[in-house]
């Protein structure tokens, strides 16, 4: 957070003395004049400034003037955080007290433009600043950027980097500009890494776990030499021996830099010390690989055999919570003459029986039956329903929830003992509970004392304890609360609830007084911001569950300031309430808000197998013209086509929750071993309510013009394909649809669900072809059963049902399947496909995937898949309506932004003519 240093100069004894007309009697205020140092333009955060000051300080035209009143002013005016200088003087003409307030605004961080980053993200420069735009520029605190700057690039690598940091006044608004520029300078590079005392692992096997050095071999900056990251490479080699059985292992480096050729040279001194066989005999209720996991050494290390005792304690702890409470545990060293170099460690483990509760025996329990009790544990006897394990720290806790149980049923000092009595080898056990209840006591009255503003009924409805229930001391403190809540919610914040308790002397009865003070009425004052520079007040103010003049409410305020945090125009808000504090009858609140860079930019370009190579670009505005609107133009060219669109989006559209897209679009799509192709522009607006409970609705409209050709017009039209297919048609489509996603990220799922319902129903404008209704469902699960796998399943279906009196429906408007993103193995679109080679669409399609995904590490993962798809109901008597199948597998490379992999399908029941398989490239999940 940035510190801001704020000149004040006032007047305070000088105003007090003008003031007296006697000795303790103040004059009345004549006048209040209000200036504000000029500013090159006055702007929207500008225009309302004096009505903040009028709003915020206490001294009212009419009334006496109060030194205290004025300090307070003072106060309200600093936390504000718009003022760098407040001036307060006063002035008595002809019998006229009058004061002034001479104000110097902020001025503001508009911008921060970095020069010179690279290779640091610039996300990375703004986070070692103190500074952003929105805060009030103070000079004394630019200075110190600098430093935190070059201390930045110095952890990144650099030698002697050089930071400059200046201000330009912006003269449109008399703001500043923030420019950063960078000179990096030389950096070390690693030169050689030299290992000595490896045995038992090569240099080459060991440089390669190292990420400097894997680095080293790239050119240019990525190879400089960065001391943190050493460090965490040291640590991941010690980590290896140790996971290798080297647990005594010590690495000892040493760092030598050539500041003439800004290179560094690195020897690691290993001791290896011995390697450590583990073996365990006698464990028969667990696996080795299971205890294994107990071994501390190997993760910690073993000096001093601390690690040893660790690991056998953490072994005998997983007996013991197995019920194995005789267990034995012990480790002998096998010997090895002559080698030094290794340890066996046997763990010797005698499990012995596991401890059997035999009988639970309950006494004292008068109120109660034992069934009730019994409820209340987990420890239970052996049998058919029951295990009978005894596990004394499950017992305890058993213990502990009885108690809990008696005292929230009123019996407020109970006493709950326990006697265990063991057989010879402790293989059995009998419990013994024996209850003292002592007295129950009853709620025999609730009052409501002191509140004007909640009445006695509705009080009582509210809180928890209520006449002739049990008495629970413990639900006081939660009923203060609540009371409190409710009343504040009122405009009471500064409400006092008090529960008083009168027990009577036998403690069979309590009577249970509240007394709650309500203070006084507090109102909502004005919203005021600063630091949206970008951003207009009107869509701050738009979030707010309160309005001004409304009871203050502190649960509104801080539902205000989830939904303002919600917005994504803003990386960060705080919000100050002025006035809380000092119990004032009104509360003006001030949002403090850095915003987010509004404006992207952005060209992509790769290769994927269902539209070959493509290239992309975009630019757009995250919150247009401060409106908190989404604006956009991108465009798309590919081997199948292009497709560019402007559109923008409204999150609160209708200044409701629902958020409205609209776009305008041009595409042109051939998709691959189709004999046509088609040509569109429309128009689109969706509609999306919030989600609720994971669900998420929607509503699209849109209407286009639609051109569909022949990619070979000298070849003839088929039997079923009618020549108006191939005029210029309109369409116009209602898609209300339902998405249910429980998924636990968007871009590598590992748990979860997702399914979506989309039903588009279509209506030509100009002829029956397009009307028609098509349902298309998607149902996607993950699971990670174990740790770096997961196992993904998808089912599709999609059905169009012709309305039309043709009953014919378009070739462009059919379903396909085959390729990368549903049956992989076939072609693009051929899963079914006429003997000329051509694909077939059809009225149903269904398909399923399922998919094993292993992470190998190193953001490498492996891919085992199978998938099946059938086109059914088509217009031509070609191909079949039968499943087809394949399976493969591949490799996929996870990026920050999603998953890059190469996938072998293979058909499982290859037709003649066919390839046995197919290569896909793909960028993201197939699903």
């Amino acid at each position: 957070m940035s510190v801001f240093i704020i000149g004040i100069l006032i007047s305070v004894s000088a105003c007090c003395a003008d003031a007296k007309s006697t000795k303790d009697n103040y004059l009345n205020i004549s006048d209040i004049r209000v200036t504000i140092a000029k500013r090159i333009v006055e702007d929207e955060h500008d225009i309302s400034l004096r009505q903040m000051v009028f709003n915020l300080i206490d001294l009212k035209k009419g009334e006496k003037f109060s030194p205290a009143l004025l300090d307070e002013s003072i106060r309200m005016l600093q936390q504000s955080g718009k003022f760098k200088e407040i001036n307060v003087d006063s002035k008595e003409e002809d019998g006229k007290f009058i004061l002034f307030f001479h104000l110097t605004p902020y001025r503001w961080i508009k911008d921060i433009r970095i020069y010179g980053r690279y290779p640091v993200f610039e996300r990375d420069v703004l986070a070692a600043m103190t500074i952003y735009p929105g805060n009030a520029f103070v000079q004394e605190v630019l200075e110190k950027q600098e430093a935190e700057i070059v201390k930045l690039y110095k952890n990144e690598g650099y030698i002697e980097p050089k930071v400059s940091v200046v201000a330009d006044e912006d003269p449109a608004d008399g703001n500043y500009i923030i420019k950063v520029k960078i000179d990096k300078g030389p950096f070390y590079s690693l030169k050689t890494i030299a290992f000595t005392g490896n045995k038992n692992f090569s240099a080459t096997r060991l440089k390669w776990k190292m990420k400097i050095w894997r680095e080293a071999l790239f050119p240019a900056s990525f190879g400089r030499f960065i001391e943190a990251g050493f460090k965490k490479d040291v640590d991941e080699l010690t980590k290896f021996y140790r996971s290798k059985g080297f647990a005594d292992v010590e690495i000892q480096p040493v760092i030598k830099k050539d500041a003439k050729n800004h290179t560094v040279s690195i020897s690691l001194l290993i001791n290896e010390g011995p390697c450590y066989r583990t073996l365990f005999s006698g464990n028969k209720a667990f696996w080795d690989s299971t205890l294994k996991k107990d071994l501390i050494l190997l993760r910690d290390g073993n000096r001093n055999g601390l690690g040893l005792k660790r690991s056998i304690r953490k072994i005998e702890e997983s007996y013991q919570s197995s019920g194995y409470l005789s267990a034995k545990i012990k480790a002998e060293e096998e010997p090895h003459p002559g080698k030094d170099d290794i340890r066996t460690i046997r763990i010797i483990i005698e499990e012995n029986q596991k401890t059997i509760v035999d009988s639970i025996d309950i006494k004292g329990n008068v109120s109660y039956p034992e069934s009730r009790i019994r409820k209340q544990m987990l420890t239970e006897t052996g049998g058919i329903y029951g295990s009978g394990i005894f596990v004394p720290a499950i017992f305890e806790e058993d213990i502990s929830s009885i108690r809990a149980f008696y005292i929230s049923e009123g019996f407020m000092s109970p006493e709950v003992k326990q006697e265990l009595e063991w057989n010879r080898d402790r293989s059995r056990v009998k419990i013994r509970i024996t209850i003292n209840e002592g007295v129950r006591t009853m709620v025999s009255s609730v009052k409501i004392a002191g509140s004007k503003v909640l009445s006695s009924d509705d009080a009582l409805k509210l809180i928890t304890l209520k006449e002739k229930q049990p008495f629970q001391k413990y639900m006081i403190g939660k009923d203060e609360n609540a009371l409190s809540r409710l009343i504040s919610d009122k405009g009471y914040p500064y409400v006092k609830v008090k529960g008083e308790i009168e027990v009577a002397t036998d403690r069979k009865q309590a009577e249970i007084t509240y007394r709650i003070t309500d203070g006084i009425y507090v109102s909502m004052g004005e919203v005021y911001s600063k630091g949206n520079l970008r951003t207009k007040d009107r869509v701050i103010k738009k979030e707010m569950e309160i309005r001004t003049g409304e009871p203050f409410s502190l649960e509104k305020t801080l539902l205000s300031q989830r939904n303002i945090r919600n917005l994504d125009i803003f990386k960060e808000v705080g919000f100050k309430t002025l006035g809380l504090k000092e119990e004032k009858d009104k509360i003006n609140l001030m949002v403090d808000i850095e915003e987010q860079k509004p404006y992207f930019a952005e060209l992509g370009f790769g290769y994927e197998s269902s539209k070959e190579f493509y290239a992309r670009t975009g630019i757009g505005d995250h919150n247009l013209l401060g409106l908190n609107k989404y604006g956009w133009v991108s465009g798309e060219i590919s081997q199948t086509g292009y497709k560019s669109e402007i559109g923008i989006s409204e999150p609160r559209f209708l200044d409701t929750y629902t958020s409205a897209s609209m776009k305008i679009y041009a595409e042109q799509v051939e998709e691959f071993n189709e004999n046509f192709g088609y040509k569109a522009l429309g128009a689109s607006l969706g509609l999306s309510p919030k989600a609720i409970k994971n669900f998420t609705p929607g509503l699209n409209f849109s209407l286009e013009r639609r051109d569909q050709y022949r990619l070979d017009s000298s070849l003839p039209l088929g039997a079923s394909i009618s020549e108006e297919e191939y005029q210029k048609r309109s369409i116009l489509v209602v898609t209300p649809s339902l998405t249910y996603n429980t998924r636990d990220s968007f871009i590598r799922p590992k748990k979860g669900v997702y399914s979506s319902l989309h039903v588009d129903v279509s209506k030509g404008l100009e002829n029956s072809f397009d009307d028609f209704i098509k349902y298309r469902y998607d149902l996607r699960y993950y699971y990670t059963p174990v740790n770096r796998l997961t196992l993904a399943f998808l089912g599709r279906a999609g059905y169009i049902k012709a309305y039309g009196n043709k009953g014919q429906v378009p070739q462009d408007q059919l379903f396909f399947l085959g390729g990368t993103f549903d049956v992989r193995g076939f072609e693009e679109n051929l899963l079914r496909f006429d003997s000329a080679g051509d694909a077939i669409g059809g009225r149903c399609a269904v398909s399923g995937s399922m998919e094993a995904r292993i992470d190998l590490g190193a953001n490498v993962e492996m891919t085992l898949f199978y998938d099946t798809g059938s086109v059914s109901k088509a217009f031509v008597d070609a191909g079949s309506d039968e499943f087809r199948s394949s399976a493969g597998l591949g490799l996929r490379y996870i990026t920050p932004i999603g998953p890059i992999g190469i996938l072998y399908g293979h058909k499982l029941d290859r037709e003649k003519g066919e390839s046995s398989g197919q290569i896909h490239f793909s960028v993201g999940y197939t699903f």
